[in-house]
Order: structure tokens, then sequence, then C-alpha cells
């Protein structure tokens, strides 16, 4: 008696899932009339064997991500901060002081000179302002200035007031706005450099140096004890300090609408940051500069160079702020808001 060949499409896409292969020839009556009646069944059996397999497979794959997901949290969690020091800082320099009597509350290689990156956009800014500039000239972006700049949201063609540049300079530290500025400030370059290097001297900076307006050569040095002394220089213009306390601005060129955001993560902390400004170049890690007003009113200043990641970045600015508000100010100075 010649067996019905197996048709039913839910057998046959089981067996193919498991790698056989059916051969249909015409000699296919003839085989089936031999085929063993368990062959349905022992298909589907291994087809649910091996989904069973995959299955398991999927949930170990899972177990896995979330391991490491887990020790990704696990290893970047920091050492508390003691009355004794600030355990594991991961950054080459770091500086503390408090503005109001000078006095120094925490220091890490305070006067070893290293790159600074957009931290170079504070003295970019202090000459530029020695220009008298007027906020509402409309500057046109030219291909030169976008060239070489990192990322931008603003192109060649655009045109756009001194007062929304300054905002992409000192919120995002953009460099295409900062280029625009030095080139129609009414200085060429080499001049406007040799001023940023004049005043540096001025000020007393020891061993620090420019090459350009941006901070994208590493040739731009200086060290944290002076980026501090240069943020309080720079925030003390009011222009430039409600800039830098700005957590997001809004402009429009002729070409198309344009939102900020300041770089500055801790403008949304616990802490009232009345300045601030970050820098990252490969050569240079990621550092910051920021000022904090206390309860008192007094202002602290804190510098971090060379910190290894963003994250990094400001995590150990927070362990900074929050050892010096517990430990390093005067008890009646140190009571921050909770976030």
């Amino acid at each position: 008696m010649i067996r019905r060949r197996m048709t039913n499409p839910l057998v046959w896409a089981l067996a193919l899932s498991m790698g056989v292969t059916a051969q249909v020839s015409a000699s296919t009556e003839a085989q089936n009339a031999t085929a063993d009646p368990s062959e349905p069944i022992v298909l589907a059996s291994a087809a649910r064997h091996h989904l069973v397999v995959k299955k398991a497979a999927r949930v170990r794959t899972r177990r896995h991500r979330r391991v490491r997901r887990l020790r990704r949290q696990v290893a970047f969690r920091l050492p508390a901060v003691t009355p004794y020091g600030i355990p594991g800082l991961h950054a080459k320099a770091a500086y503390v002081v408090d503005a109001s009597s000078n006095r120094v509350l925490f220091q890490k290689n305070p006067e070893q000179l290293y790159p600074i990156a957009s931290l170079t956009k504070l003295m970019t800014a202090l000459v530029f302002f020695e220009t008298h500039p007027e906020f509402d000239r409309v500057v046109e972006i030219t291909p030169e200035d976008v060239r070489h700049s990192s990322r931008s949201h603003i192109r060649p063609g655009e045109e756009i007031t001194v007062r929304d540049l300054l905002h992409a300079e000192l919120m995002s530290s953009d460099n295409v706005a900062t280029k625009a500025l030095v080139r129609t400030c009414g200085i060429p370059q080499p001049a406007f450099i040799d001023r940023m290097n004049a005043m540096a001297d001025s000020m007393g900076f020891k061993g620090a140096h420019f090459v350009e307006p941006t901070g994208l050569d590493e040739q731009n040095v200086a060290t944290a004890q002076a980026i501090a002394s240069m943020l309080r220089t720079a925030a003390s213009n009011p222009i430039v300090s409600a800039i830098m306390q700005k957590q997001t601005y809004t402009f429009t060129s002729n070409r198309k609408l344009h939102r900020l955001v300041n770089t500055n993560r801790l403008l949304r902390s616990k802490w009232r940051i009345t300045g601030g400004k970050t820098g990252f170049i490969n050569e240079a890690g990621y550092c910051l500069a920021t000022l904090v007003e206390t309860p008192s009113g007094t202002e602290v200043t804190a510098v971090l160079l060379g910190a290894p990641s963003n994250r990094l970045r400001f995590a150990e600015a927070r362990r900074l702020l929050d050892w010096t508000f517990r430990f390093g100010l005067p008890r009646d100075e140190a009571a921050p808001g909770n976030d």
C-alpha cells in the first residue's frame, strides 16, 4: 500500500529550519511508499528542540549583556570624598580656590602646564572685548571660518550678529563663531594672538602661551591656577557672565534657527553656577573651569584639566565641589541646596 506523501506545510517548514533538504523529483512517490509513518513526529520534535536551544541562547545573551552593564556601572563608581582628600582623582590637574580670600582649598599639579583646548576662548573673549564690539553688527560666515573647525551647526553664507556669535562661542564652544568674531574684530589675527599672550604676561600667567584663538591647537597651554584667574577675570564682564550662566539660547540667522545648549552640565546641578567654560581636544583631554556661588555670597573657582572622559570630567568636578562645600569652606558657607 502506497502511503500519502507528506504535504503538511508546517512539517516542511520545520524540516527546512533544521537544515533538511527536500528534493522534489519524479521518484518522490516511490520514496514515500516506504517512508516511516513517524517522520512528521520526529521532525516536529527536533524542531521544538531547536527552538528551545535558540531561546536558551537568547536568555544567556541577555544575561551576559546585563552583567556587562552592571560591571561598567560598578567600574565607574568613585571613592567617597573624605575630610583628608579626594581619593582616585583621574584629572591631570585640579585647582579650587576661594575667590574672595584667594585661599587655596584643593590643588593637584596647579602650576604644571597643560594643553587647555577651548578654555582658550576665555582669553579670546577678554581680548575681543577690548575692541569695543558692536553687538548688533552682522557677520557673514565664510568657508575659511568653517574649514578645520570641528563640529558646528553654523554654515558658510549665514549672516549672524556679533551677540549671537558670542553666545555660540561661550556656551557651545563653537569654533566657527570664534573664528568669525576674531576675523571681523578689526585686528589681524597675528596681532590678536600677540594681544592674548601680552595679556597673559600682564596677568602673571607663568608659561601660558597661545598660538590661535579657538583652542584647537595643543600648543595653547596654561596652568590650572592661571585658568582659575582667567575665568574670574572674564566673568567680571557682566555680558560674559550673563552668557555663561544661560542653559539654552536660541537665535535665527538669515538661513535657519539655531538652538544652543550650554556645555557646562554643572548649570543643572545643586550648586549656583555663576560662570564656566568647557574644553576638549585629544591632546588636552576633557577640561572644565567653573565659578560657584556659596550661600554666603562668596565665589569658589574650580578647574579640572585632562580628565579622561566627558563623564568623568563632570563626575570629578562634582566630587571636588562636594568636598569643598563639606570640608573646605567655613561651616556657614557650606550648605548648598539639594538637587
